[in-house]
């Protein structure tokens, strides 16, 4: 995988999930901790904006396309195929084939223990050594647990950009384990939402189905075509460069 600059935030180019695994197996066999970013129009737009955002993306080790704004990001502006990376599927896949020790941090009580419960029927191999809901007091309480269990990766279900805020910032103090976002995916494996079906996700436009579901999510969608038309503006500048 190479990484590319989609106005200004840093991306992983990635063209298939095993391209993506390949990478992840590497980092854990050179014990190279560090924390993932899920890369989409929003945070685009809040790059130049928000200097700790910009500081977390850029330090990424995992920043990956999470959204059809990334992936035509490549397109527009590089000519480039890209996928949307289903990153907590491909990591709960990797735990299960190479036996990694995962620890699922996030979300209510009930939902984190279902989706253990799921992710423990559906990944028979998979390793969870801890877990534990998203309404924890201190840092230091996870920062015991994690030394405690001694996980490879952690998932981190807080939902978007806290979870990545919070990786950034915790990762500095266990600098070897890979901290993983999975926004709603904890949420998906209970069963308290569905995924968008294969005809949205292959479209790109699985964000229309969340939007049809949740209508108060209109908020944050309209951001979309603001992004489109500076990505559109960009593309130009480009071209006639």
């Amino acid at each position: 995988m190479r990484k590319y600059e989609i106005m200004g935030a840093t991306c992983f180019q990635v063209e298939t999930i095993d391209s993506s695994k390949s990478y992840i197996k590497s980092l854990i066999a050179n014990n190279q901790g560090g924390y993932s970013t899920a890369i989409n129009a929003e945070k685009i737009m809040m790059y130049s904006k928000d200097t700790q955002l910009k500081e977390i993306i850029d330090n990424s080790v995992l920043p990956v396309p999470d959204g059809s704004g990334a992936v035509l990001g490549f397109k527009f502006l590089y000519g480039l195929n890209c996928i949307r990376l289903d990153l907590p599927r491909t990591i709960f896949e990797l735990a299960n084939e190479e036996k990694y020790k995962l620890f699922i941090l996030g979300s209510s009580e009930e939902i984190n223990i279902k989706a253990v419960e799921k992710l423990k029927e559906k990944y028979p191999n998979i390793d969870i050594v801890g877990r534990k809901n998203g309404y924890f007091e201190t840092e230091e309480e996870i920062i015991n647990l994690i030394e405690l269990t001694k996980p490879q990766i952690v998932m981190v279900a807080l939902g978007s950009p806290k979870q990545e805020k919070f990786a950034a910032k915790i990762n500095k103090t266990l600098p070897n384990i890979l901290f993983i976002g999975c926004g709603g995916a904890l949420d998906i494996l209970a069963g308290k939402i569905t995924r968008a079906p294969k005809f949205f996700q292959d479209n790109h436009i699985e964000w229309l189905y969340r939007l049809i579901l949740e209508p108060k999510r209109i908020k944050r969608q309209k951001i979309l075509p603001i992004y489109l038309f500076k990505l559109i503006i960009e593309t130009i500048k480009r071209k006639i460069k």
